[in-house]
């Protein structure tokens, strides 16, 4: 094998985008809502009204043209207008703003969770090996989350036939999750920020002999001071989320107790096929006081060192309540809370094409002034059961975009190749699985933002994925984005299938 082939990177692509294609370039829904309308003019100049049909007539080639032709990043006119009209709707009652504490507005005087984790519980419980884990439970949702830390050695002097392995567990890893009984969503989470050295301070101290000479001790002393410049600090968590719904029609809570043995007894069996996906062999479930700890230095980056060296002094006994910020403003295109401010982008539309297993390299890597960078990848495995006829759907619509046109373009043949690739995978026993990104920075202060609107969204140009700001969304794209099983279209009002129609 020359040199060439030996670090060429794996390729990899099928990726489909779901949705229900149109007429035209627009939705499913959209197409089939047009059928009324012309229903109506066509009884218009059955009864001679000529005029009143050409006024809805041009009105609907107008608002359809509008939905075609003004889109920016995934949004047309209405779209936009929506959201604005929400933000406004927010700020009018107040909604925007989270103020916890003793002044604050929470009842009880704590610094809960804003947004969808406020009635959340975050309980500790042990695993089959007698372990403990943390577990965060949202009653109303029927949902349970776990955390896992992960401590992945990277992608240096490792061989090109060990990546393509571990890539290879990894997608395993997600097919098993659909194939798990109430497995509805995961997450990964790499986080950068600037490191604080007290753990490498705190390693050289501890090894220094009390019987070294004065020249070795000062030696060691200036490791410390030119080692830390600055230098990042790499953080990976895993969540998985668990329906904690009965078999029964109303599909009632199974209650803590139980599903916290259920998933107590499944942990040792997630961990064990994390092993050669690339996670390392150190993963372990994060305790509640874990969670904690993180959460909090997520809403108030600043006190990130202050947590990091009561940990090593005991612990911060910090609870679940207190967690949360102290203030947070929620704006249409920035989330201020506590010291910070913080901005999210996210993923509209995913690779068309072909990526290659380094692509996210250069998301993951740490950006300059920033307090705190997360990517987060969120997962939501589609149940064995309904793998085959989601698969078929989607050569269904592939075939029904390529036949409004005398002349099939190249883009929509490669949608048709993936689709039917896709159904010949899914039958010979692969997953389905439906996934989005995330990007969070926090800063200080909001001028960085500027520049950051530039270098963010580049960020996904090498695996071909487009982001765009989370607008009148920031507050819980911020939350969605932490490692705490937020899965937002499970929050939502309107179901998949709706969604995919419109």
């Amino acid at each position: 094998m020359s040199s060439t082939e030996s670090v060429q990177p794996g390729v990899y692509g099928n990726i489909i985008k779901p949705g229900r294609q149109g007429i035209l370039g627009l939705s499913m829904g959209v197409s089939l809502a047009g059928v009324p309308f012309i229903l109506l003019i066509v009884f218009m100049l059955i009864q001679r009204q000529y005029i009143l049909a050409l006024i809805f007539a041009v009105a609907g080639v107008v608002g359809a043209l509008l939905m075609v032709a003004t889109k920016r990043q995934g949004r047309d006119i209405y779209q936009r207008a929506a959201l604005r009209t929400a933000q406004k709707v927010k700020e009018r009652s107040g909604n925007h703003l989270a103020i916890n504490g003793p002044a604050g507005r929470a009842p009880d005087g704590k610094y809960r969770l804003p947004g969808l984790l406020t009635p959340s519980e975050l309980s500790e419980h042990t695993d089959s090996y007698g372990n403990p884990f943390g577990l965060i439970r949202l009653e109303a949702a029927r949902h349970y989350t776990i955390v896992f830390e992960a401590y992945p050695d990277g992608d240096a002097l490792v061989d090109k036939s060990r990546i393509d392995a571990q890539i290879s567990h990894w997608g395993s890893w997600l097919a098993q999750l659909g194939i798990e009984d109430g497995i509805i969503g995961a997450s990964v989470t790499v986080e950068t920020a600037p490191d604080s050295g007290l753990r490498l301070e705190r390693m050289v101290t501890q090894n220094v002999s009390p019987e070294a000479s004065d020249f070795a001790t000062a030696v060691a002393g200036s490791i410390t001071k030119e080692l830390n410049g600055e230098s990042p600090q790499f953080t990976t968590r895993l969540s998985i989320t668990f329906s904690g719904r009965g078999v029964d029609k109303e599909g009632s809570d199974r209650g803590l107790t139980t599903m916290a043995d259920e998933i107590g007894n499944r942990i040792p069996v997630l961990l064990s096929g994390l092993y050669e996906t690339g996670a390392g062999t150190s993963v372990r479930a994060c305790t509640a006081q874990d969670i904690v700890d993180f959460t909090r230095s997520a809403y108030d980056p600043t006190v990130a060192n202050l947590i990091e060296q009561a940990r090593a002094e005991g612990g911060t006994g910090l609870t679940w309540q207190d967690a949360g910020p102290s203030f947070a403003s929620d704006q249409v295109d920035l989330y201020f809370h506590d010291r910070a401010v913080s901005k999210s982008w996210q993923m509209f539309e995913g690779p068309r094409g072909m990526f290659y297993s380094n692509s996210l390299k250069r998301a993951l890597e740490p950006t300059k002034g920033l307090l705190r960078k997360r990517v987060t990848l969120l997962y939501r495995p589609i149940p064995a059961d309904k793998t085959t006829g989601v698969a078929e759907a989607d050569i269904n619509n592939a075939t029904f975009a390529g036949s409004q046109k005398q002349r099939i373009s190249a883009r929509q043949k490669q949608r048709l190749a993936y689709a039917v690739q896709t159904a010949k995978e899914e039958a010979q026993g692969a997953g389905l699985v439906r996934f989005g990104m995330i990007i969070t920075v926090t800063c200080d202060r909001s001028s960085e933002f500027p520049r950051l609107d530039k270098i963010i969204p580049a960020l996904g140009n090498p695996a071909k994925l487009r982001l765009r700001p989370a607008l009148a969304n920031q507050a819980v794209t911020f939350q969605a984005g932490l490692p705490l099983g937020v899965v937002l279209p499970l929050h939502m009002a309107i179901s998949d299938n709706t969604r995919n129609w419109i």
